[in-house]
């Protein structure tokens, strides 16, 4: 397996605890709620992102450009969707929910998934347009 390769699994498996935590957080302060979603059916959807992000490692592992494909996109969403829902109030608001913790950890998501996701282009890169998805 290539090192970008590994670099990428790492990438991706290392955003899971911090993402993880963060969704419990949200789940604390309703964030189902605003999405009109009882909480069970918000944590099954919350769950297939994580599904899905263990099948794109599968693929990555196997180096198959769907996995990296795969990656980059879960990448991509969580970077949009952490930058779309809390740029805001990382930068403008304080206190905020358990301060400085809260704060970090939608920083590492927004951080993690950018590194996440250009480590996904290397290995699209570096596997050429040749080989199979």
């Amino acid at each position: 397996m290539r090192t970008t390769v590994r670099w990428l699994i790492a990438a991706s498996v290392a955003t899971v605890p911090i993402t993880l935590t963060h969704a419990v957080e949200d789940f604390s302060v309703g964030i189902h709620e605003r999405f009109h979603l009882p909480v069970l059916l918000a944590a099954f959807f919350v769950s297939l992102a994580y599904a899905a992000q263990v099948l794109a490692a599968a693929l990555a592992a196997q180096e198959r450009r769907l996995g990296y494909w795969l990656n980059l996109g879960l990448a991509l969403a969580w970077l949009v969707g952490a930058a779309a829902d809390h740029l805001g109030e990382v930068v403008f608001v304080s206190p905020y929910r358990h301060g400085l913790l809260s704060k970090a950890l939608e920083v590492a998501i927004m951080v993690g998934a950018a590194l996440w996701a250009g480590l996904a282009i290397s290995a699209l890169r570096a596997s050429g347009r040749k080989q199979p998805m």
